[in-house]
């Protein structure tokens, strides 16, 4: 089959987003999320504006856009020209590189685990690269990941996540997709996987595709895995605290 002309993947863009001109929240490959405003069609390309800082030739962008009667779409924009516009604003030429429609239930199974992790800063909003944090990793598949951690991170924040999964160590690069509110004061970071070696990734894969057949649906919900993780965590530091043998 074959690949989608610039003119076609303009059409089903347009199909997709809200009616020019309209602003949408996009993540950055160099990381961050920040608003896109696109204001029109010119010559097989949209125009719009977005923070000077955030963009450069080449970059490439991705939208998200939800409608109850329609589903889940993606847009990917390859930023062609850039402009001077003002002090704060760059006037950008952007290809569609790519729409897919996102399916409700996720295309790669997740596995709930409790792993200690280190979560080291790529790109963050609020904390300076190489920052280093302790973090739990509560759910996992071969695409995405979510981890339970103290600091409020960001959509759109890069994140180099390392810890130990059935004797292997894993590294990943993640991008915080969405941050919600977890147990104890804490916050629940669910992440797309942006980078992970092969090995990795099949280990993951066929660790998330056994537990996806085998187990309950309580305990494939990360929410209660999280829960769960941080209430154990709490009991067992407090234990520690008062001097009480652990019952394991």
């Amino acid at each position: 089959m074959p690949e989608p002309t610039r003119e076609e993947l303009l059409t089903l863009a347009l199909g997709v987003l809200p009616e020019p001109p309209e602003t949408v929240d996009v993540l950055s490959e160099d990381g961050g999320c920040f608003p896109l405003t696109i204001s029109g069609v010119e010559d097989e390309m949209l125009f719009g504006y977005a923070p000077r800082g955030s963009v450069r030739l080449d970059v490439h962008l991705l939208a998200r856009v939800f409608y109850p009667e329609r589903g889940r779409y993606e847009v990917e924009f390859e930023v062609v020209e850039t402009f001077f516009h003002s002090t704060h604003e760059a006037l950008v030429h952007l290809a569609v590189s790519g729409v897919r429609h996102r399916k409700a239930r996720r295309a790669s199974p997740r596995v709930p685990i409790s792993a200690s992790a280190t979560a080291s800063v790529k790109y963050c909003r609020t904390l300076p690269r190489d920052t280093a944090m302790d973090v739990r990793v509560v759910d996992i598949s071969a695409t995405g990941c979510a981890f339970v951690t103290q600091k409020e991170l960001s959509a759109g924040d890069l994140m180099v996540v390392e810890f130990g999964l059935d004797g292997r160590n894993v590294r990943m690069e993640a991008r915080v997709v969405r941050i919600d509110p977890a147990p104890y004061g804490r916050y629940r970071a669910g992440c797309e996987i942006t980078e992970i070696s092969d090995g990795d990734r099949k280990a993951v894969s066929a660790m998330a595709a056994a537990a996806s057949d085998h187990g309950s649906e309580e305990q494939r919900n990360p929410e209660a895995v999280a829960a769960l993780a941080e209430s154990r965590s709490t009991s067992t530091a407090l234990s520690a605290r008062l001097g009480i043998a652990s019952d394991d």
